[in-house]
């Protein structure tokens, strides 16, 4: 495999550019056809973020990959220190041109606060816990906020925000929960403040996420149809907060489940 290829992790950005396309389609509805330029070029700067941002990772890493990934470009010599660090300049600067000439100036300033937080991840709050989940979780969040920028719908949009930043903040602590022996290098949550605490925070993030799906029908953003559908993903949710005492990487898979059912509801929501 071609070691930019590698480095870049384009599995994880395809991921980043089905979501987009995805936040898309939950803020259009049925005109999402009319905004699907936008869509592509705001996808291919989630592209360009995501693959800069492993780039960072591997750069930070490379001490470490010595050990733990022998086989990564950086630690084989194919891809130097210089020239990974001028790719990530290079696709960070593309992201920021596309967004602001292509889509708006307000998609430009969203891709400089997302490459901030990358940096600021990857190279301060990582192994602090639970800033870095709160960095990671508004990340996750902004993809949202991103979509909704490309056609022209913020207002919903804010909304999963809201609910995507707060449930990817209470599967990022149950890792951390789950995880606990083996981060030795990490002052997570439950190591600073215990298990018990931590658990209390994610089930706390998770019923806040829960009460907030409720927000876009009572706001007549979305109808009936919606409603119904979010209370599965809701169902779950509630299950996930049950297992986190007994069953943190079960509680973890749940909420995931229920993160991709509330996804579909808001795509309910938008064609209904």
């Amino acid at each position: 495999m071609n070691p930019w290829l590698k480095i870049i992790r384009p599995v994880n950005g395809i991921m980043g550019v089905v979501a987009t396309f995805i936040s898309g389609f939950i803020g259009a509805g049925f005109s999402f056809v009319d905004f699907l330029r936008f869509i592509i070029i705001a996808a291919l700067a989630v592209f360009l973020v995501t693959s800069g941002g492993n780039i960072i990772n591997d750069v930070v890493d490379v001490d470490t990959d010595r050990i733990n990934h022998p086989h990564r470009p950086l630690v084989t010599g194919q891809i130097s220190i210089k020239s990974a660090k001028t790719g990530v300049a290079v696709m960070f600067a593309a992201a920021i041109v596309i967004s602001v000439i292509l889509i708006t100036p307000l998609a430009g300033a969203v891709v400089v606060i997302a490459e901030a937080f990358l940096l600021g991840y990857e190279l301060k709050t990582k192994k602090l816990g639970l800033s870095g989940n709160v960095m990671i979780s508004v990340l996750v969040g902004l993809i949202f906020i991103f979509g909704g920028i490309a056609v022209n719908s913020i207002d919903r949009m804010l909304i999963l925000f809201l609910m995507a930043t707060l449930a990817n903040l209470s599967r990022e602590v149950i890792k951390d929960i789950q995880d606990i022996k083996g981060d030795v290098d990490r002052m997570t949550l439950p190591k600073k403040r215990g298990v018990k605490f931590a658990a209390y925070f994610a089930s706390t993030s998770v019923i806040l996420a829960v009460i907030i799906s409720y927000f876009p029908y009572y706001l007549k953003i979305f109808g009936i149809y919606y409603l119904i559908s979010v209370a599965f993903s809701d169902a779950l949710f509630l299950a996930s907060v049950a297992m986190i005492p007994r069953d943190p990487e079960k509680s973890q898979q749940v909420s995931k489940l229920a993160m991709i059912i509330g996804l579909a509801s808001f795509a309910v929501g938008g064609i209904s």
